[in-house]
C-alpha cells in the first residue's frame, strides 16, 4: 500500500535513511563474504565487474550500473507488483520476485560451478537489498524504487571504479 504521506521531504527523508541501512546491511554481508572466501578452497576473484571494466571504462560502468540496470531491473523485478497488489498471492510475488532478483545476480559469477556452495552467501547483498528496493516500491512508488536502486549502485560503485582509476587493486 503506498504511503499517504507524499511530501517530498518526507520520501527523501525516509529514503536516506532507508538507503543508509541498506548499505550497512549489504557492507556487513560482503564482509562475511569476504571472510568465507578467505577460509575456503575456492577463489571469487572472478566477478562480472572486471568483465565489464574489459569492456568498458570506469565511466561506462558507472553510467550502467547506476542509468541503465536499476531501471531495467526495477521495471523487471518491481513493475509485475502492481498486476498484484490486491491479491492475496501477493506475498508469494514479493518474494518470489525478489529471490529472482538475487539469482540473476549469481550471473556475476563466470566460475560459479566451483563456487556453488557460497551461492546463497554470493547473492545474500542482492537478496537485502531487493527487500529494500520491494518495500520502497509498495510504500513509494516504482520511480522511487529506480531512484533508489540508482542511488545504491552510484554509492557503493562509485568509490571502487575511483580507486580502480587511482591504480589500486582488489586481488
Amino acid at each position: 500500500m503506498e504511503n499517504p504521506d507524499t511530501t517530498l521531504s518526507y520520501r527523501r527523508r525516509s529514503l536516506f535513511i532507508l538507503l543508509i541501512w541498506a548499505l550497512a546491511v549489504s557492507l556487513f554481508l560482503a564482509l562475511l563474504i569476504g571472510i568465507a572466501d578467505s577460509f575456503g578452497p575456492w577463489s571469487l576473484d572472478e566477478h562480472a565487474f572486471d568483465i565489464l571494466l574489459d569492456e568498458f571504462s570506469p565511466l561506462g560502468v558507472l553510467l550502467l550500473a547506476s542509468l541503465v540496470a536499476p531501471a531495467l531491473e526495477e521495471l523487471i523485478f518491481r513493475g509485475p507488483m502492481w498486476f498484484f497488489r490486491n491479491s492475496r498471492y501477493f506475498p508469494w510475488i514479493f518474494y518470489g520476485l525478489t529471490l529472482s532478483f538475487a539469482l540473476v545476480h549469481l550471473s556475476n559469477y563466470p566460475n560459479l560451478s566451483e563456487i556453488w556452495p557460497l551461492a546463497l552467501l554470493l547473492i545474500s547483498p542482492q537478496l537485502n537489498i531487493g527487500v529494500f528496493l520491494g518495500f520502497i516500491r509498495i510504500r513509494f512508488g516504482l520511480l522511487w524504487a529506480i531512484f533508489f536502486h540508482a542511488a545504491y549502485n552510484l554509492l557503493l560503485l562509485g568509490p571502487m571504479l575511483l580507486l580502480y582509476e587511482l591504480g589500486v587493486s582488489f586481488s
